[in-house]
């Protein structure tokens, strides 16, 4: 079984994020992935399927210093701030999952992985399977927020949602991203989006009922390093492998500087998600 690497890129733009991403999903056969990385400046993401430019006040964004980028994943809208943020680039046989499980079983594994890590971390979390099917962007009108409804497999602590996650498939493995909030900014999404007021306040009223950030699942500071690592021995632990701490390669790192200025996604030979 390949060592997986592990690549914390700290803080960047949305667009560079975005990038590395897919590019270490175009480089999938040279070894499994666990990154880590954080925003700066803050960002909302919109999924692959949505329409930015529909859904998202860009003059409000960028009067308060937010991008706006669009994800190779799917998904709603995620506002990126008071997070770290994870993402999986592998082959599913990297999880122990076999082709007949498909996306449900990479998502519970990775689901259950982040969740050994937080429960190291001192977090008590849950895994929880869906019960109502994924609603998908349709039209014009915004769709409800990320962190107020459950996609597939999630983690929660509390009743509440910790942890939001996205998955794209492709022929070569799997892209999946999430994130781990940290704090209650994600809450300020609905200021950013073109909605009317009543539904502005029903998504902040939905948000703050749903979701939950990890300052309010532990009793003393969030500290990223010791999360970071928790997390780490959490892939290691579920998975029955070992990590090395890595770098992003020159090749890669010229290629995410290439995608970051198109600044649209890379387009990835999807076999279904």
């Amino acid at each position: 079984m390949a060592r997986w690497r592990v690549i914390d890129t700290e803080a960047n733009d949305g667009a560079y994020n975005m990038a590395v991403d897919q590019v270490l999903a175009q480089g999938v056969a040279k070894s499994p992935v666990l990154r880590f990385y954080d925003w700066d400046p803050p960002a909302v993401s919109c999924g692959y399927g949505q329409r930015s430019e529909r859904e998202v006040d860009s003059s409000v964004c960028s009067a308060l210093g937010i991008d706006i980028v669009r994800r190779p994943t799917g998904g709603r809208a995620v506002l990126h701030w008071e997070e770290l943020t994870y993402s999986v680039v592998c082959d599913p046989r990297d999880l122990n999952v076999g082709g007949g499980e498909g996306v449900e079983g990479a998502h519970r594994t990775i689901a259950e992985c982040l969740a050994v890590g937080l429960r190291l971390f001192g977090a008590a979390v849950e895994v929880e399977r869906a019960r109502r099917p994924i609603e998908r962007s349709q039209g014009p009108r915004a769709t409800s927020p990320c962190f107020s409804s459950m996609a597939r497999w999630e983690l929660k602590c509390q009743g509440r949602k910790l942890v939001g996650s996205a998955q794209r498939r492709f022929r070569d493995g799997l892209l999946q991203h999430g994130s781990i909030l940290l704090g209650p900014a994600h809450e300020r999404l609905p200021e950013l989006m073109r909605i009317g007021d009543d539904r502005r306040e029903q998504w902040t009223a939905m948000l703050k009922e749903s979701s939950i950030d990890l300052g309010e699942c532990i009793t003393r500071r969030v500290s990223r390093d010791e999360l970071v690592a928790c997390l780490i021995m959490g892939f290691e632990e579920r998975l029955g492998v070992k990590t090395r701490r890595d770098e992003l390669y020159a090749d890669e790192v010229g290629r995410t500087t290439e995608f970051a200025g198109g600044q649209s996604p890379v387009a990835l030979q999807e076999v279904g998600a």
